[in-house]
């Protein structure tokens, strides 16, 4: 399963990834074109990657989150077993990843390119290949998210906004028939916002179901529906509250 879904993740990456260049700053060389394939070691892809050091920390913090986005390596997080650990391999390897998560005002504009994003857009693309990279990309956007950096950093009032926006990209992707495994990035703020934040009534029921809950919020390791369920409920639970 792991292996099938890196695959997918590559062949979507080397047909569609790179074609919209930021303007303040692009890869120099595309995942998939002649330059990229006559590389002949990760090390060297990961090197190729790199912003500048005389661009990095001039670039706004929306261009470097968008700049991460496109990240050319960004689908071997799926290597791993455990994705969290892909994810954490990515941001040591990539100097984007570093300075976006050290800027004080990432959660903002991740949050805005978050909003800005309707799941159901996936039913006006024409093919596998459109829609695959849409969808991968709101994978990705979710997963820089859902990191604790960011989640640390949230006010109260921005953890009801970006939580209230999760139930709302759930019911989006219900629509555009999104399956479970494509909508777990959302539920994975959801949660993890949940227990970084200590919120109720989550504590009281990550105890009675510690592993299932340690295994997703650290891993994501798909868990049952019926998990992902009591996330959505009890996230509506702590708005309902929170109002």
């Amino acid at each position: 399963m792991k292996k099938t879904f890196l695959l997918l993740f590559t062949f979507f990456f080397y047909s569609l990834s790179g074609q919209e260049a930021t303007t303040a700053w692009d890869y120099l060389v595309k995942l998939g074109g002649k330059k990229w394939e006559s590389l002949k070691s990760h090390k060297e892809m990961v090197e190729i990657c790199q912003i500048p050091e005389d661009i990095i920390h001039k670039l706004s913090t929306k261009d470097l989150a968008v700049i991460c986005l496109d990240y050319p390596l960004f689908f071997t997080l799926t290597a791993f077993n455990n994705m969290q650990d892909g994810f954490e391999h990515i941001k040591k390897d990539f100097n984007g990843f570093r300075e976006l998560y050290n800027r004080v005002d990432a959660s903002k504009e991740l949050m805005l390119l978050y909003h800005d994003i309707d799941p159901r857009e996936v039913m006006s693309k024409n093919t596998d290949l459109e829609k695959g990279n849409f969808m991968f990309n709101i994978f990705f956007l979710e997963y820089m998210l859902a990191q604790k950096d960011i989640i640390n950093t949230l006010s109260y009032e921005d953890t009801k906004k970006i939580l209230i926006g999760c139930l709302n990209k759930v019911k989006q992707k219900n629509e555009a028939s999104f399956s479970s495994f494509q909508t777990q990035t959302t539920h994975l703020i959801m949660v993890r916002i949940l227990f970084y934040k200590n919120l109720y009534p989550f504590i009281e029921e990550y105890e009675s179901n510690k592993k299932n809950y340690d295994r997703f919020i650290n891993g994501i390791m798909l868990p049952g529906k019926g998990l992902l369920n009591d996330i959505e409920i009890m996230t509506k639970e702590f708005i309902s509250k929170a109002n």
